[in-house]
């Protein structure tokens, strides 16, 4: 052998030997800008030194109700602008689009079917335009009749007004704070086809599709930190709180019927409460979570079995559970125990990344894995890391791809010398 081929051996082990080391080295924990050591958005997602990760008990349950300084779902305040009532308990209350039939004694060339137009008015033959948006039904009766009495088509004691809906038209309301996704929504959408026409013909509608239980199940749903005992609804410049905890502990629930124009604020607690992580009428009943396993023992997500329906998990999955979706967790326990698994999500009240890693095996083995395996929110995002094991391994394949050729054509060389 030619004191070349003997030079370039002690070159490849030399390199190997380096790569090896680097390779050994331990995982190196993901860095944030924001204090997640301190103030995570949920404590389960504190990032974890070695030291404290390996303790007792970090007790992240009494640490998240610490900060609402209570249990969850407990009461913060008392409802604010009780008083102003009148203009949200009766639940008729009409919108533009809004499809009604008019019915008057002997009131032929005025009753029949109308469409309330867009700014908000009942246009009626010989009367004209009468303000209807914002008004119930028998607020708009009222009027009809006071109007045909001073046209002087009918006397006071004979008119005779009846309003119905036919079809209740879909509305557009805002929603703001404590929320997955805030903003403009459209509620009671339908299609042309929806309604057959003896329901369309029939003297009456009803619908469940402008309640404010669907507006903010509309914007996504009230995220864990929302304070749910005082949503406010604003209309006209009127405030009123209403309590939706009922839909979390089956007591009576406020749900009042939406008009067009109607503005809903649910406030945030500033914590994270344990008993809204989980599917509701104003919770999301799933979530889309982003996966990623590229990394041995599988090749691509497919070979992953990473699909459509592995990455839409039910509202209030945990990591691991996650971890288990996306083929993170079992196999070869020589090659796979010391996995790791990295969670990258964002805290919806600071609006900054947290990413935290944790050990695979430690959150399978430990009896407190609960204390610091954080429920899944909508859009988070998970990784696989490999094992130091599977890490020398393929560096060493990787090396011997490339060197192969080189050694090859040396031997080659050497021996045609």
């Amino acid at each position: 052998m030619t004191d070349f081929i003997r030079l370039l051996i002690r070159i490849v082990a030399l390199l190997t030997v380096i790569a090896v080391a680097g390779c050994a080295t331990s995982f190196e924990r993901p860095r944030n800008l924001v204090a997640v050591i301190e103030n995570p958005y949920q404590a389960q997602r504190q990032s974890m030194s070695d030291a404290p990760e390996n303790g007792i008990f970090v007790a992240s349950l009494s640490q998240n109700m610490g900060r609402c300084q209570d249990m969850d779902l407990a009461l913060t305040g008392q409802p604010i602008d009780t008083g102003l009532a009148a203009a949200f308990e009766e639940p008729a209350v009409l919108s533009p689009g809004d499809f009604i039939r008019l019915q008057i004694v002997r009131g032929d060339g005025f009753d029949g079917d109308f469409v309330i137009s867009p700014g908000g008015y009942l246009r009626l033959p010989h009367i004209g335009d009468i303000p209807a948006a914002g008004t119930t039904k028998r607020h708009l009766e009222d009027t009809v009749a006071r109007l045909l009495v001073s046209g002087g088509f009918y006397t006071s004691n004979f008119v005779q007004v009846s309003v119905d809906v036919i079809h209740w038209a879909p509305i557009p309301v805002s929603v703001s704070g404590a929320v997955f996704q805030s903003g403009d929504v459209v509620l009671n959408e339908r299609g042309a086809n929806t309604d057959p026409g003896s329901r369309v013909d029939a003297a009456g509608d009803f619908t469940l599709q402008r309640r404010l239980s669907r507006a903010l199940s509309a914007a996504s749903g009230v995220r864990p930190d929302a304070d749910v005992r005082n949503v406010v609804l604003i209309r006209n410049g009127r405030r009123r709180v209403f309590d939706m905890t009922g839909v979390f502990d089956g007591g009576p629930v406020e749900d009042p019927l939406l008009v067009a124009g109607d503005r809903i604020h649910v406030p945030s607690r500033g914590c994270f409460q344990m008993a809204l992580a989980r599917p509701s009428r104003i919770t999301p009943p799933g979530i889309r979570v982003f996966m990623s396993n590229l990394t041995r023992p599988a090749s691509s997500n497919a070979t992953s079995a990473i699909g459509e329906y592995s990455t839409k998990l039910p509202y209030g999955t945990r990591f691991l559970q996650g971890l288990v979706s996306a083929n993170c967790v079992g196999g070869i326990q020589a090659t796979n125990a010391r996995r790791w698994g990295v969670l990258i999500s964002r805290n919806p009240i600071t609006g900054k990344s947290e990413v935290v890693a944790r050990s695979i095996e430690e959150l399978v083995r430990r009896a407190d894995r609960d204390d610091f395996n954080p429920v899944l929110l909508p859009n988070d995002a998970i990784a696989c890391y490999d094992s130091h094991v599977t890490n020398v391994r393929d560096v060493i394949a990787t090396l011997s791809e490339g060197i192969s050729p080189v050694l090859n054509a040396a031997l080659f060389g050497g021996l045609a010398r």
